[in-house]
């Protein structure tokens, strides 16, 4: 990666909730050089604060902020910040500014992109992503500071044409980065097809609406977990990963990577996953995205939990199932209501075969 000579320059791009965090965070380290690619700098401080929910503050000294994508040719790593329905744009504009050596990488591979590079930077590109986001959190003053609201006690990493001497640089970096042992994977799609915020949010959504229609106006915006959190929604996310396991036991990828709903939280049924997603701490206050009207609120069909979780979520996972003829009816159930509530056409008889489907999927 040719990171032995000088400081590695780092640059992030996107100014959401992941590109607040990973600027204070990735920024506070002296070891490398950041910069941020955003499209409002003027926005943005050099001097950038993030704190967590112990009131430890990561001061970071931003080297360069613009608007401009010419200001990735300097780097060596690209590390997208970007929900997946502004990847492919992000990968259009930064591509031909991207220097040979430069690898880009993601805070999440589940939302498609390993295949969003492949299909707009080409099949050769070195790549990697995190299985998981590596925080959760949220900006405080934009631009300026953030809140990180909570850490991993690992992470995984999925590369693609990298060879294994630079990828264990890459694993050494994110280690030094985060601060938490990071583990590599075996094959992209390990982090590819996640079981987290692609089957969470339109599960937890689906239980929350189920009885959406255009004019339904609602008393009350409930709470995504905390106390509203229900077996329901525990079980249907838990049939959902089932569902994914199926199809994971298809591909040449280690099942034991991507751990179930039930293992990765620890618990022994649904019962005890209600009652550990009412207790993480992070998750507490988080609400979906409503629209004040008169007399309530109504659904906001425009917001990422839609429109990255489901075209760039379910039915990426429902793709792959169909490559393998694996059936997948509760992940159908909540396509066809969330297609509905969005407009859109992705399944008709349990098949993707609607007018909103556009994913490229290579053969594997």
């Amino acid at each position: 990666m040719k990171m032995e000579e000088r400081k590695p320059a780092v640059c992030i791009c996107g100014g959401g909730s992941q590109g607040h965090i990973s600027a204070g965070v990735i920024g506070s380290n002296s070891n490398y050089i950041v910069n941020v690619l955003t499209r409002r700098p003027k926005l943005w401080s050099h001097d950038f604060t993030t704190i967590d929910l112990t009131g430890k503050e990561y001061k970071a000294a931003i080297h360069t902020i613009s608007d401009d994508p010419a200001i990735v040719a300097q780097s060596d790593i690209v590390l997208i910040c970007l929900p997946g329905y502004a990847i492919g744009e992000q990968l259009q504009r930064i591509k031909t500014h991207l220097s040979p050596h430069t690898i880009v990488g993601c805070v999440f591979g589940g939302s498609g992109f390993f295949i969003q590079v492949q299909n707009v930077l080409g099949d050769a590109t070195r790549c990697f992503a995190l299985q998981r986001v590596p925080f959760t959190g949220r900006p405080l003053e934009y631009g300026h500071s953030a809140r990180l609201k909570g850490y991993k006690p690992y992470l995984k990493v999925a590369t693609m044409n990298i060879e294994e001497r630079d990828s264990n640089a890459i694993v050494e970096m994110l280690e030094d980065w985060y601060n938490t042992p990071v583990y590599k994977l075996s094959h992209y799609l390990e982090a590819t097809l996640s079981n987290s915020n692609p089957i969470l949010h339109p599960c937890r959504l689906y239980v929350l609406f189920k009885d959406w229609t255009p004019e339904k106006v609602y008393t009350r915006i409930p709470f995504l977990y905390d106390t509203d959190w229900d077996d329901e929604s525990s079980e249907l996310w838990v049939a959902c990963d089932n569902e994914l396991r199926d199809i994971i036991k298809k591909y040449p990828i280690d099942e034991k990577e991507i751990p179930s709903i039930l293992e990765y939280y620890g618990c022994a049924d649904t019962k005890q996953l209600t009652a550990k997603i009412q207790s993480i701490e992070p998750f507490k206050g988080v609400q979906p995205h409503m629209i004040e009207v008169e007399g309530g609120y109504k659904l906001d069909t425009e917001h990422r939990y839609f429109i990255e979780d489901i075209p760039y979520g379910l039915v990426l996972i429902k793709t792959f199932a169909e490559k393998v003829r694996v059936p997948t009816p509760n992940i159908d159930r909540v396509l066809e209501w969330a297609q509905r509530v969005m407009g859109k056409s992705y399944i008709i008889n349990n098949r993707l075969i609607g007018s909103d489907v556009s994913n490229k999927i290579k053969e594997y």
